[in-house]
């Protein structure tokens, strides 16, 4: 699976107008809560299919039609082209934003009984208590907050999330490109 870019772009490899980016690894770190991907892009679909094995024990070929992360968009026809920097290396936090119920704490001075223990008059021990004022926080209420939540639910569909992650990257830094997923 990857993305084919459609428009008319310059690469060190000359020009296209099918650039194709490829996920070639991914790590997950549960203890982060992150997911770290890498990418190549390549002239076209064909060339970068032809790149990978079909059985393990296959030799890897050469990388042929594998462009370099600076290119030259031209938008329209008779643009000057713009250069852009494609990344291939990205940091995702496993997070989703979620409505939650938070709790709103305030600062409040509580008088608590704290036992201790003493004798009586026969040398028992006894227990006693004082009162002593303690500063607590005590929630007054909630609110709704956006929070980020950890969702390791994302495991299991990594690949559509690291895919779709990439596409609003890409259309950060080419707002008006067509994108399609080529499998």
């Amino acid at each position: 699976m990857g993305l084919k870019l459609l428009g008319d772009f310059e690469t060190n490899r000359g020009p296209t107008d099918e650039l194709y980016i490829r996920i070639d690894s991914w790590k997950v770190n549960v203890t982060l809560a992150e997911i770290t991907y890498t990418t190549t892009s390549w002239l076209n679909f064909e060339v970068g299919n032809m790149f990978l094995r079909e059985t393990y024990d296959q030799e890897l070929k050469p990388a042929i039609g594998l462009v370099s992360s600076k290119v030259i968009y031209y938008g329209s026809d008779d643009s000057d082209g713009k250069e852009i920097n494609i990344d291939n290396l990205y940091k995702v936090p496993m997070s989703v934003e979620k409505e939650v119920n938070v709790g709103i704490f305030e600062d409040q001075t509580i008088e608590k009984e704290i036992p201790y223990t003493s004798f009586d008059e026969n040398g028992e021990e006894i227990t006693l208590y004082r009162t002593v004022a303690v500063k607590e926080k005590v929630k007054i209420g909630s609110k709704k907050e956006v929070k980020n939540i950890i969702d390791y639910d994302i495991l299991n569909d990594l690949k559509n999330f690291s895919y779709n992650h990439l596409i609003g990257k890409l259309t950060e830094v080419l707002p008006n490109i067509e994108i399609i997923k080529a499998l």
